[in-house]
């Protein structure tokens, strides 16, 4: 399976430097423009299923990236961002936001750590390829999320991942064996 993952285009929270996880952002005129282009991105690759986020900020991402491409999309409730459980809406700067995200092991107060997020999205990749294994499959979902399943392809030490940021629309691609895990 080549799996492409991709973010959600810049949200108000992205503006604010406020940290969004399962809260409702709102796309700003900007992310919505990344949202386009990303769709240009998608146009130059063959992608057969498309999964997204049942964030509103991810649907419409794919929304306006899928607009021409005959692409249709499923909502994966799995595809959800990290919850910062308390730290929604802090700035990105608070010390106990930034303890939590530099220590991977570590529950964000109210909600879940790094690591029960990879093991929801390694779970998730390795269902996506038992069910697609020869298709090209797209997940528009969000940051956070999408640093998590870069760590099943690359190898990271803790402050690679603590310094990674997947841009909004960036386009990963990952080739995932029936090997892998």
């Amino acid at each position: 399976m080549i799996l492409y993952i991709a973010r959600h285009g810049q949200t108000d929270y992205n503006v604010q430097d406020r940290v969004c996880g399962v809260s409702e952002g709102i796309l700003t005129d900007y992310g919505r423009e990344q949202a386009k282009a990303l769709g240009e991105k998608i146009r130059q690759v063959h992608i057969d299923k498309v999964y997204v986020s049942p964030l509103k900020r991810a649907i419409e991402t794919a929304e306006l990236a899928l607009m021409g491409t005959g692409l249709d999309y499923e909502i994966e409730p799995r595809l959800i961002e990290h919850n910062f459980g308390e730290c929604e809406g802090v700035l990105r700067l608070d010390p106990t936001f930034q303890f939590a995200k530099r220590n991977l092991g570590v529950k964000q107060p109210g909600g879940d750590s790094f690591l029960q997020l990879c093991h929801r999205a390694y779970g998730l990749i390795e269902d996506m390829r038992d069910k697609h294994p020869d298709e090209s499959v797209l997940f528009v979902c969000h940051g956070t999320l999408g640093r998590a399943m870069r760590t099943y392809f690359v190898d990271m030490s803790n402050d690679d991942i603590y310094e990674y940021n997947m841009e909004n629309c960036e386009l990963l691609r990952f080739e995932v064996n029936l090997k892998q895990s």
